[in-house]
């Protein structure tokens, strides 16, 4: 196959410095932790993790961008979990699923604001 992996992707990957929480699904009173997004699109999310997940965790994340005063709550699995510094960060891979309109109008500025800077 000679398609490069980028050409493959369905959604724009956008490097932007978001705050973010999260959780695991249905552990809400499970503490929040806090990290910053590596990379973002409409289709998932990467972020720093301070503990491994196991692929098809769910995860709630809170993400914190200029486009709200308030969080927006995103929904997604987790597909990958990879180590970056022993026994210390992990960088989590998270697909989404069933995002709220909100949401999605978040992601869609997202995008715009990336494509404007270009």
């Amino acid at each position: 196959m000679t398609d490069s992996f980028k050409d493959r992707r369905r959604h724009v990957r956008i490097y932007r410095n978001y705050i973010l929480s999260y959780h695991l699904k249905g552990k809400g009173n499970i503490k929040y932790e806090m990290s910053q997004v590596n990379n973002i699109s409409k289709g998932g999310i990467n972020f720093i993790v301070n503990a491994p997940f196991e692929p098809g965790s769910e995860l709630v994340i809170e993400l914190k961008t200029p486009f709200l005063g308030d969080n927006v709550t995103l929904e997604g699995v987790v597909l990958d979990s990879k180590e970056k510094i022993q026994g210390l960060l992990y960088e989590a891979r998270v697909q989404f699923h069933e995002l709220s309109a909100e949401a999605q109008d978040v992601l869609d500025k997202i995008e715009r604001y990336s494509s404007e800077d270009k």
